[in-house]
């Protein structure tokens, strides 16, 4: 109890004398603040070094749609693989990449668009384009909205893939190969590589520009099914498209005529025959095509079996169409002179042009 009522009178003294210190001067309550202020700083860039907080955050940016941009080569995280960062040039070029799981990793966060191609008649050609959603062990996981050619994406297929290009030490990637392991109704599909990442060259054949419609004439019949009599449809059916410009003219949108050509398709606009067929895409068709010839002074007909791969509306009765030639087809020869009105006069007009 004595002991009890000292410890009390002690306790009291000391916290009257605390009370009764005077109040600290503005300077120093300044240099307390600062003091205390610059103690924490040091504990806190302490606690990032020891714990390695700096890496946890930049691989969590990583894991984000925010990748981190360089201007020049690639960022450095340490030796540790699990923090590589896969870095693009400053000024939008491709991006740069060190491993496979760099592509893989980038091709997922991305949701990278993706050409699947299948080989067919000696080329390639373009089944579906799919979205990279996933990535097990070999297997991509991808997503679809649509595919241009079903019928060609049956499980066991190989196929190549050709994504956005991207740059590997000195060597450019945007290709694997693979088999197409499994295809759902609710649009996905697994692709398993079956090889490591290399180059391949997106366009097969050079596409050419057609400077003067005047020496290309086109007609396109749309084929109702496989067994096609090719005399009966020249004699008896018009063509459901035609394309036969008698006179020079400038590129022009609305006016029918062909876009592009190479030896592995072609490209154009055109309006469909009145009554006629419309060409939708995967349909068959059978492609007659006349092609001035100037050193022999006439045309030279082609006829092909091909494939639309593409239509689409461009209002006023226009349709951009997009053909892949499957094999040539013979042409019979009492039509070689005769499978476009005036064909003779025609080739005469463009190796005697007018003098003005």
């Amino acid at each position: 109890m004595i002991q009890s009522k000292v410890d009390s009178r002690f306790l009291g003294t000391v916290q009257d004398t605390f009370h009764g210190l005077p109040p600290l001067p503005g300077p120093v309550q300044t240099f307390l603040m600062f003091l205390g202020a610059s103690l924490l700083f040091v504990l806190i860039v302490y606690w990032f070094k020891s714990y390695g907080f700096g890496k946890i955050v930049k691989s969590l940016l990583k894991k984000t749609s925010f990748d981190l941009k360089s201007g020049g080569g690639e960022k450095k995280t340490g030796k540790s693989k699990a923090f590589k960062i896969v870095v693009r040039n400053g000024n939008g070029g491709p991006w740069k990449v060190s491993s496979d799981q760099d592509i893989l990793d980038k091709l997922v966060m991305s949701k990278a668009q993706i050409d699947v191609l299948v080989e067919r008649s000696g080329q390639r050609s373009l089944a579906a384009v799919v979205n990279a959603a996933g990535v097990e062990k070999l297997d991509v996981v991808a997503t679809f909205d649509d595919l241009v050619s079903d019928e060609l994406l049956n499980p066991g297929t190989q196929v190549k893939c050709i994504f956005p290009e991207m740059i590997r030490g000195e060597k450019k990637v945007n290709a694997f190969v693979g088999l197409i392991a499994s295809k759902s109704s609710d649009k996905g599909m697994i692709i398993t590589r079956r090889s490591s990442f290399g180059f391949i060259k997106r366009r097969f054949f050079a596409r050419r520009k057609v400077a003067d419609q005047r020496y290309i004439k086109i007609k396109i019949w749309r084929l109702e099914t496989e067994d096609y009599d090719v005399d009966f449809i020249l004699d008896n059916i018009k063509a459901d498209v035609l394309i036969d410009n008698r006179k020079f003219k400038t590129p022009n949108p609305s006016v029918p005529q062909v876009l592009d050509i190479s030896k592995g398709g072609i490209a154009l606009t055109a309006t469909f025959r009145e009554g006629g067929n419309v060409i939708s895409r995967n349909d068959k068709v059978i492609l007659c095509m006349l092609i001035y010839q100037p050193s022999h002074k006439t045309f030279q007909p082609h006829l092909i079996y091909a494939e639309s791969r593409a239509a689409r509306a461009m209002g006023r009765g226009m349709t951009r169409l997009s053909f892949q030639f499957l094999r040539s087809l013979q042409v019979p020869p009492r039509k070689r002179s005769t499978l476009f009105k005036g064909q003779a006069v025609m080739a005469m007009s463009l190796a005697h042009p007018e003098r003005k």
